[in-house]
């Protein structure tokens, strides 16, 4: 909240801190901000492995070290970018990656006193090209591809017998209950972001 806020920021009630409380408030922010969605959409890719390997852990476990990384790779650099070149600055509820005062970047009236230089803006729009992948295409392209392949599997159905049937009627139903659990996990993906 605005508590991390330096003393006497205008226009915010309940600003307590400093300069450099808000500075750590503004760097945990942004790097939840793209560690959150980043982590959702692991959630996708990971599942589609399980699947894919009949949840034998040993055949897809090793990817998991990687979704951490990828998590630090994209997170740390842009928080760690903005915190060197004083970035990050009050915003309107939260301290966070931006200029100030803000909207300076907006108004040539107003001279920006941190942030908000021409390098900071380039950034910012690739980090928001990286994060509407993370969150809009991502998930559903790995649950589709999931569906897909589940489906690709079913095809054979009709010409099976004993043991296999029973194998082909599992997977209609799992596909089903995939199709709906894909719908609902993006569902409350994109409503809480």
């Amino acid at each position: 909240g605005t508590w991390a806020m330096p003393v006497g920021t205008p226009y915010r009630i309940g600003a307590a801190g400093n300069q450099a409380t808000c500075t750590a408030q503004g760097f945990v922010s942004t790097v939840f901000y793209l560690v959150v969605p980043y982590y959702y959409s692991s959630l996708s890719i990971y599942s589609c492995f399980a699947v894919l390997n009949s949840f034998k852990e040993e055949k897809y476990r090793h990817i998991e070290k990687w979704l951490h990384f990828g998590a630090m790779c994209i997170s740390l650099p842009v928080a760690v970018f903005f915190a060197a070149r004083e970035g990050i600055n009050p915003s309107i509820t939260v301290c966070f990656a931006g200029e100030y005062p803000f909207g300076c970047d907006q108004d040539a009236n107003v001279p920006c006193q941190r942030g908000g230089d021409d390098l900071s803006m380039v950034f910012t729009q690739i980090y928001g090209v990286i994060y509407l992948c993370i969150t809009l295409i991502i998930p559903p392209t790995s649950l589709l591809f999931l569906y897909v392949s589940i489906k690709k599997a079913n095809r054979d159905r009709n010409r099976s017998v004993g043991k296999k049937k029973v194998i082909d009627e599992f997977r209609k139903a799992a596909l089903k209950d995939i199709s709906a659990q894909s719908g609902l996990y993006l569902l409350s993906f994109w409503s809480t972001h």
